[in-house]
Parts: C-alpha cells; structure tokens; sequence
C-alpha cells in the first residue's frame, strides 16, 4: 500500500526523468549565462571601454541574469495544484 505526500512539502507524481531534465538544463544555461557570457563581454569590451566601465557592464550582467535565474528556478519547483 503507496501511500501519497501530504503536507506543505509534498512532492506529487514527480518522476526523476523530469527532475534530471530540469537540473541538466538549469545547470547547463547557468554556465552559459555566467561563465561564458561574460567572459565574451571582458573579451569584446575590454578595447572599446575604460576598466572601470567595464567591469559595471559585467556586474549588471551578472546581477541582472541572477535574478532572472532566480526567478526560473523559482518557477521549476512550484507544486501542482490537486
């Protein structure tokens, strides 16, 4: 006899298929939001502004796609409504 979750941190019907599909893929697009993302932004920007302009460029870019990843992940844990 199975019995379900319950409670205000009961996870339903998830499968591992899908949870590993979210983790891989949540981890694959942090490393190309912030590591290779900005790498290539110190690589281009690094002749066309001054250090200081630069490295605020990066930091908002960085700070700006933590949020945003924030957000998504955020969203990827919701629970479904019975």
């Amino acid at each position: 006899m199975d019995i379900p979750p319950t409670g205000p941190g009961a996870v339903g019907d998830g499968s591992w298929g899908v949870a590993s599909v979210k983790a891989v893929a949540m981890i694959a697009i942090s490393f190309l939001v912030f590591v290779l993302v900005p790498n290539s932004l110190l690589g281009y920007l690094t002749t066309r502004m001054t250090p200081t302009g630069r490295d605020l460029v990066v930091a908002a870019w960085w700070l700006a796609a933590f949020v945003v990843a924030c957000w998504i992940f955020v969203r990827m844990q919701r629970r479904r409504r019975a």
